[in-house]
């Protein structure tokens, strides 16, 4: 026995390491799809709310031909007073946030609801209610699995003290069953909830990668069109200007050192914009070759031509392989108008790019959006 404990130790302790290293896991991909996970369980708070206020109706409806509906009259009216109060109250936007705390509160009025069934109202009969409250609730959303069963082992407990106390004749029965459709129903729930959080965490790296340019890390061509789609569509925040960066000279530094070093003056650029975007509000899309798109939000026409140089100098200073590289902007800026098609001004944005090339490159060229005609506002001549 001796020999046995230390293993028997070791052993648990590497079951309680595996277990919260799954519960850490799925945390990690819980918050990464949290958007989805939030939406999922509003709607499910609001269903199983108003599921639960109308389902109360239907004993109420009895009670005039049913004895032992008339005795549990208070017991329905609570119930399904609080399922509709959590139901309206839930709807309002500022408790969005508190959803999971409505959730837990809506299982606990089930739980309770099916234990004064089983314990006070009907303690000549097995449970029924609630075994139906074990099955239904680790199935129907989404928390961390920890959590959860944690809930449904509270409530057991509870369920199995009481029975014990007030129905000791089915007692052993109710509890057995209980037991058994607990552990059934977190069994199965745990199993869903990975298969929900994994599909939803497939979902978004897939449309990360239909919306990701692979040699740059950058929003790709699509990513930009379904941005401009949605821009013309939506009410959304609008870009105040656009920019149209064009690598100098990349042709021929591709014919030159070749297509890895091409590739690799790419990754490089493509860096210095993901910085950008990090610390400024802008958003940066490979449009093709060695041509980029950024759509920068909330600044007058004097700080994008400043972030607009800002990013041509970051390119200039970053040296490829001790070469220097530069870039040609075009900007064409929109502020607060109102604009149709957002291809024109990606159409404007690049003709003021050739304006700077034809200036010499390594420069920054700026106009006001107008869907008539340009007013070029800058141009900066680098010597």
């Amino acid at each position: 026995m001796t020999d046995r404990n230390p293993a028997d130790k070791k052993c648990l302790k590497e079951r309680f390491r595996l277990l919260m290293s799954r519960d850490k896991k799925f945390v990690r991909l819980a918050a990464a799809n949290s958007s989805e996970i939030n939406k999922y369980n509003e709607n499910t708070l609001s269903t199983l709310a108003l599921l639960g206020t109308l389902l109360m109706l239907m004993p109420l409806i009895a009670v005039p031909f049913s004895n032992t509906k008339r005795a549990a009259v208070p017991l329905y009216l609570v119930t399904g007073s609080l399922s509709l109060f959590l139901y309206l109250i839930f709807k309002l936007k500022s408790l969005k946030k508190y959803t999971m705390i409505g959730i837990y509160a809506f299982c606990s009025v089930f739980f309770a609801f099916a234990i004064y069934l089983s314990v006070i109202h009907t303690p000549h009969m097995r449970a029924t209610v609630l075994l139906v409250a074990f099955c239904i609730v680790p199935i129907s959303f989404i928390d961390r699995p920890l959590r959860m069963n944690a809930l449904v082992i509270f409530w057991l407990i509870i369920h199995t003290i009481l029975a014990f106390k007030l129905k000791p004749q089915y007692a052993l029965d109710d509890s057995i069953n209980s037991i058994s459709f607990a552990i059934l129903s977190c069994f199965i729930g745990n199993r869903m909830l990975w298969t929900r959080v994994r599909s939803y965490e497939a979902q978004r790296l897939l449309t990360i990668q239909k919306g990701t340019d692979v040699l740059t890390g950058l929003n790709n061509r699509r990513k930009l069109f379904e941005t401009m789609a949605a821009l013309e569509t939506t009410d959304v925040t609008k870009p105040s200007g656009i920019l149209m960066i064009d690598i100098d000279h990349f042709k021929e530094f591709n014919d030159r050192f070749g297509h890895a070093a091409g590739d690799k003056c790419l990754r490089q650029c493509g860096e210095v914009f993901a910085s950008f975007a990090a610390d400024y509000d802008i958003d940066f899309y490979r449009y093709g070759g060695e041509e980029f798109v950024a759509m920068a939000y909330g600044y007058d026409m004097e700080q994008l031509f400043y972030l607009a140089e800002n990013i041509r100098t970051a390119v200039e200073n970053n040296q490829i392989d001790e070469l220097d590289t530069t870039v040609s902007i075009g900007v064409a800026y929109s502020g607060n108008m109102k604009v149709r098609n957002y291809e024109n001004v990606i159409d404007q944005a690049d003709r003021e790019a050739y304006k700077a090339k034809d200036l010499g490159r390594n420069k920054v060229c700026l106009s006001k959006y107008d869907p008539d005609r340009y007013v070029t506002y800058h141009a900066r001549h680098v010597h």
